[in-house]
């Protein structure tokens, strides 16, 4: 399927307050050479504070390239989908809780996909190409095809000697030639879905899901997994 992961909205519970904190990532279209996203949050961080209305983060979390036009947040700073920097946001998560946690105990860490992608194509220049080159969304697109499983194999490696803490839950058959802006194939996507589920490993890998959030058994600290390599790509 061709799109950008909603797992970019990623939620974390922060136990000591019994409140849940989130963010969505968002890219400033002046700058997008430097792939490096915005995160619009709902608590403070040690960043310089960005002030947005939740409509306007969501707006600008889903703004992709040639099917809705950017946003434009605060002093005129223009926003598009968080997608083309972190499709599949597992690393930035974990670079995120470090710094508000420090050195904890990580219970589990979930991600959940689209469907495996195709090599991403767009078709013709539109409203959003008046502000970004389109030879550049062209490459960022193409990037996200594969982005999502590398990051995915980077976090296996992560915690392979952590079993039953990472899990990845995607559809791999199905979505390949599915769109993003065909809308009417939602009940295919749900069909696919609803294969994949009933898969016996799935079903397996979902009742470990379960298990961990409701009773997680922590073997590794955010600070040992980052002597194990970069938590984001350099």
């Amino acid at each position: 399927m061709e799109s950008v992961e909603r797992a970019s909205i990623i939620f974390s519970l922060d136990f000591e307050s019994s409140r849940f904190i989130r963010f969505v990532c968002a890219m400033n279209a002046h700058d997008m050479s430097a792939n490096i996203p915005m995160l619009l949050r709902t608590y403070q961080s040690r960043e310089i504070p960005f002030d947005c209305k939740i409509w306007e983060a969501a707006r600008a979390t889903s703004a992709a390239p040639a099917f809705f036009k950017r946003i434009e947040i605060g002093r005129k700073q223009p926003f598009i989908d968080g997608g083309l920097g972190r499709n599949n946001p597992s690393r930035l998560l974990l670079d995120e809780a470090k710094s508000i946690y420090g050195d904890r105990q990580i219970g589990c860490l979930v991600s959940i996909g689209t469907g495996q992608a195709e090599v991403v194509g767009i078709k013709k220049p539109g409203i959003f190409q008046q502000t970004v080159p389109t030879d550049m969304i062209i490459d960022l697109l193409q990037a996200i095809a594969t982005d999502c499983e590398a990051t995915h194999e980077t976090m296996l490696g992560l915690f392979a000697n952590s079993p039953n803490t990472y899990f990845r839950l995607n559809v791999e058959q199905g979505m390949q030639r599915i769109q993003l802006s065909e809308w009417d194939k939602l009940a295919n996507v749900e069909a696919h879905t609803m294969q994949y589920m009933k898969r016996k490993e799935v079903d397996e890998r979902l009742d470990l899901v379960v298990d961990a959030i409701r009773a997680p058994r922590a073997q590794l600290t955010i600070e040992q997994l980052s002597t194990l390599g970069p938590l984001l790509p350099i």
